[in-house]
């Protein structure tokens, strides 16, 4: 495996376990998309952005209600063992396309390879930012699923923003803080990585937009924050997660104390490209102790 690769590998395998609460989060998942699915001029193809393990929706809705499936992730074995478990037909199957993509391109720069070895030997602020511009050359324009241009009725994205690169590059600079690396540099590398996310997830998103068709759908599932089961600010929102602008209240608080994150960038930056017309908070399980907000939108493309 990849570098890349290796890492969400260890991320899917780590990721939700399945349980009532689980089965619960994709029930709901399963009903917006239903009534999305609903209001769809044709139903040929669906793409699915990060598949994963599959555990935040049903494959079996969309295989039941469009000719072609497209499951796409950087992580194939893990789709693959999914699909296993749910037995389907071969005449199911078949209706079935598997891409392994790397959403960034940052695999195909090889941006993680050597890039520990290269960092320990910067000592300025200038060096380095030679090294990760030296890394993200030619990016600008990277694009992926290219053969399916304007080809999808609906495309869905789970919550895939969060794990778009930066965590990975947190990762290195753990391994480099362990090796004694300056803080201040490393504290650098991490801003710097940070601020390079804008881009990341600018390209990412014109990549999913351009595979749908003129007036099709895009459903996008993003992790805004993370709540420990038991708190007091659990308990705030286990009371106020059905009701839409006691959640915006609660998210406003929490922006204005933390700042906007990954997931909250992620929807945001496709506000500005596509049509939002409904919007809803959920609470995805994560483990015993935690719980993920998160927020689903539904887009519509507008232009012809």
């Amino acid at each position: 495996m990849k570098v890349i690769e290796v890492f969400n590998r260890k991320l899917n395998q780590s990721l939700i376990y399945e349980n009532k609460e689980m089965k619960a989060f994709r029930l709901q998942v399963d009903l917006i998309l239903k009534s999305v699915y609903e209001r769809l001029i044709e139903s040929d193809r669906a793409i699915i952005i990060g598949a994963g393990k599959m555990k935040d929706f049903s494959l079996t809705f969309f295989v039941k209600n469009f000719n072609h499936v497209v499951l796409t992730d950087i992580d194939m074995n893990t789709v693959n063992e999914a699909i296993k478990e749910l037995r389907l037909s071969n005449k199911v199957l078949d209706k079935i396309t598997k891409i392994r993509i790397d959403y960034t391109g940052f695999e195909k720069n090889q941006f993680f390879n050597d890039f520990k070895e290269r960092i320990v030997n910067c000592r300025t602020f200038e060096k380095v930012d030679q090294v990760i511009k030296s890394k993200l050359e030619g990016l600008e324009n990277y694009k992926f699923l290219k053969v399916y241009p304007k080809t999808a009725d609906l495309v869905y994205v789970s919550p895939i923003y969060t794990q778009l690169i930066y965590n990975q590059g947190l990762r290195e600079c753990a391994i480099l803080r362990e090796s004694g690396y300056p803080e201040h540099m490393l504290k650098y590398i991490e801003s710097t990585l940070l601020d390079k996310m804008v881009d990341v997830i600018d390209r990412f998103n014109d990549n999913v937009i351009e595979t749908l068709k003129p007036l099709g759908h895009l459903v996008a599932v993003s992790d805004i924050f993370q709540v420990d089961i038991g708190s007091s600010f659990h308990l705030r929102v286990k009371n106020g997660i059905k009701n839409h602008e006691v959640m915006e209240e609660i998210y406003e608080g929490y922006k204005e104390k933390y700042g906007m994150g990954l997931g909250d960038y992620g929807l945001l930056n496709l506000d500005e490209k596509l049509a939002p017309y409904l919007s809803r908070w959920l609470i995805w399980p994560y483990d015993e102790k935690s719980i993920f907000i998160v927020k689903l939108k539904i887009y519509k493309k507008n232009s012809i």
